[in-house]
């Protein structure tokens, strides 16, 4: 996934006018951010799919994932994402 939003942003940033570009590090920490953001989101959906807390078991997180099949899910949905600015 962190590929496929650098080389999206790298487009973008070939497009833009040349005093307007963003250096390497800027692109980088844009994809850090959509990366973490994406991460977080699905984090949050699991945590409230479990139903968990601070003390939820590991195994509880593991039997959930392997039910729900999310890992494949998951797969799926970041292979057919669209990456872009909104």
């Amino acid at each position: 996934m962190t590929d496929k939003v650098r080389t999206e942003q790298e487009t973008k940033n070939k497009k833009r006018q040349p005093a307007k570009r963003w250096n390497e590090a800027k692109i980088e920490r844009t994809v850090d951010k959509f990366t973490d953001d994406f991460i977080s989101n699905v984090y949050d959906k699991l945590y409230k799919g479990v139903r968990a807390n601070r003390n939820t078991p590991r195994n509880k997180w593991i039997e959930f994932i392997e039910t729900n099949e999310i890992l494949d899910s998951l797969e799926e949905s970041v292979s057919m994402m669209e990456i872009g600015e909104d």
